[in-house]
């Protein structure tokens, strides 16, 4: 091969020993520097307007809890590192932060895997690319002309980002670097093949040096980022020092504390407001208040520590630290609150539990998103005795004087029809006021003319009325079409459905004149029924049935219960299931209907009277 003089010495700057290597074959050999993950960010990390709230230069400062993790990523012994993190704590920046380093020091094949391919896009175009761009020393080793937006192209390295539904691209190649970015959200199986997890973790194996970091914010126990926590050769939650006593402690929900007249019945009015500006942290020693403005220092003179559970004596997990951890562990897990991050308050985590603490699906978020810790349900089967023991003192058909809402679930089978009317009040506090079997669509309609008793001896009419329009389409269409504004045709759907569990469509055929039709995530209300009858510790009960209701009505509420399963893309799901093949469920499909049509009327924006004034 003939080489030009100057090709010779720019591409080929050891040919005159007879070495025929260019520049980008030599960086590919040089040992990386002796600088950790860290130091890098902050010497070369510049957060842009596009992807952060903080742009400018990145400070490992701002977040000290993330200095031991990025390091942790260069460590030789070290393998597999864990991120089970609440929000807004830096969690994907720590995964850039990793890319550049890589990129910029320790160069090698680089897969990234998302939940999915539109995902990975997304990242790509509005994470990945602006970190390159306002990052020289970056930017000098992409090559752009060469990139897709799926595969980036590095002076001496590849990063390849893909979705976890896809497991052609999972197998495709050898990685020494291999980042997977919110686990939990990962089918169990990508197509017919292993988890995408294990599909990845294979195309590793022939690096001696390799790196794997999962990372998530936790869902279920038995979810991905949870049991990677739970069985990491040594776990780490952060302990950070009391300003006050210097005892190094967790920082934990039950410590945060507000005025305690906030909490009676007269101050719940502005208690809102009131929590996010007032509330504390409390030393579980020392008993002094800790405020906001202390705890940067207090992260600053943090550090993490293993731990390990234990069951304490009220039978709760509590941990404790791990006195004599696994030396040179492979596999490292981290656990961190959203308590922790700089840019959360101890009043908005006090605001956002009082908030959530009374709607299930709402603390379900709270825990997973807030706390890092996952949700495991209080009632996988519904108990007829938990439903008996909801009675109030007031009787059938009459209005609880709360009441500001009045809907109806109506089941419609073959040859007759279920109903529920249910009032509604502030804080989605529910009062059962009738229900029954009806035979012919007069019944029905009587019911929705019919005028209820309020305990005030004044009348009230159904606002609205939910139809199940599964049997006899065409019947509820009708039926629909000539009680406008009141009665509203139903599909269910027993998959998650997009945006909202309550979703308006239309119906398709043309005769009907684009009458409204509510796509139902049955799965959510019953959901939400379920943490109604079966409230956790910190929930007030506030789902009520009458005096003297009858067992029937209590078994059939309780008809179903939730269990696992596996659908055709290979992720597990809850859904419910009669808990016999036989057994009537009519009722509970009728709270459902009447539950999501109180959520049409707004429900949740019900305010109680003197904080209306």
């Amino acid at each position: 091969m003939r080489l030009s003089n100057g090709t010779a010495e720019t591409e080929y700057p050891l040919l005159h020993q007879g070495i025929l290597w260019n520049r980008q074959e030599l960086r590919s050999l040089r040992p990386p520097r002796k600088i950790t993950v860290s130091d890098w960010a902050d010497q070369n990390r510049i957060l842009d307007k596009k992807s952060s709230s903080m742009p400018g230069p990145w400070k490992t400062s701002r977040t000290p809890y993330l200095r031991e993790i990025m390091n942790n990523f260069k460590c030789r012994y070290v393998r597999r590192i864990s991120l089970c993190f609440g929000t807004q704590l830096g969690k994907s920046e720590t995964l850039m932060n990793m890319i550049g380093y890589c990129v910029d020091e320790d160069p090698g094949s680089m897969l990234m895997v998302y939940p999915t391919d539109e995902l990975a896009r997304s990242i790509s175009k509005n994470r990945i690319e602006p970190m390159i761009r306002s990052c020289p020393a970056l930017e000098s080793k992409w090559n752009p002309t060469t990139s897709e937006t799926l595969e980036v192209q590095f002076s001496g390295m590849y990063l390849a980002l893909v979705g976890a539904n896809s497991p052609s691209k999972l197998a495709s190649r050898p990685v020494k670097y291999l980042l997977f970015d919110e686990v939990d959200k990962f089918p169990v199986r990508s197509g017919k093949d292993s988890s995408p997890i294990e599909l990845a973790s294979e195309r590793t194996k022939t690096f001696s040096h390799r790196k794997e970091v999962l990372a998530s914010t936790p869902t279920y126990s038995e979810g991905v980022i949870w049991q990677e926590f739970l069985n990491s050769q040594v776990s780490k939650r952060y302990f950070v020092p009391c300003p006050h006593c210097g005892t190094m402690q967790q920082l934990e929900l039950k410590n945060i504390k507000w005025p305690e007249e906030l909490n009676s019945d007269s101050q719940k009015h502005d208690r809102d407001a009131r929590v996010l500006l007032e509330s504390w942290y409390e030393c579980p020693v020392c008993h002094e208040q800790i405020h906001d403005i202390e705890k940067l220092q207090m992260l600053i003179r943090g550090e993490w520590r293993p731990v390990r559970m234990e069951r304490d004596s009220s039978n709760k997990n509590i941990w404790v630290e791990e006195k004599e951890p696994r030396s040179k562990p492979e596999s490292i897990a981290y656990n961190l609150n959203s308590i922790y991050s700089p840019w959360v308050t101890f009043g908005q985590v006090a605001q956002k539990f009082l908030r959530s603490k009374d709607d299930p699906i709402s603390f379900m978020n709270f825990m997973n998103g807030w706390l890092a810790l996952p949700w495991e349900p209080s009632a996988a089967t519904m108990n007829s005795n938990a439903v008996m023991k909801l009675q109030r003192p007031y009787e059938r058909m009459t209005v609880p004087k709360e009441a500001e809402i009045l809907t109806c679930g109506i089941d419609v089978q073959l040859d007759h029809f279920w109903y529920e009317v249910r009032a509604w009040g502030p804080k989605i506090t529910s009062w059962l006021v009738d229900y029954g079997r009806l035979e012919t669509w007069g019944e029905v309609e009587r019911i929705l003319d019919k005028p209820w008793r309020t305990e005030q001896g004044e009348e009230i009419l159904l606002q609205l009325a939910f139809l199940d329009s599964g049997f006899r389409t065409d019947e509820v269409y009708e039926f629909c079409a000539t009680h406008p504004g009141v009665a509203f045709p139903t599909k269910g759907s027993s998959q998650a459905v997009t945006r909202s569990p309550l979703q308006e469509s239309q119906v398709e055929k043309a005769e009907w004149g684009g009458l409204k039709l509510f796509i139902v995530d049955t799965n959510y209300y019953k959901n939400f029924i379920s943490g109604r009858i079966h409230p956790s510790d910190e929930m007030l009960p506030r789902w009520f049935v009458y005096e003297g209701i009858h067992r029937e009505y209590a078994e059939q509420i309780c008809s179903e219960h939730r269990v696992k399963e596996i659908d055709g893309k290979g992720r597990v799901k809850e859904v419910w299931k009669p808990v016999t093949e036989h057994t009537p469920n009519h009722l509970l499909d009728c709270s459902v209907l009447a539950t999501a049509a109180a959520e049409r009327m707004g429900v949740r924006y019900l305010m109680p009277p003197n904080e209306n004034q």
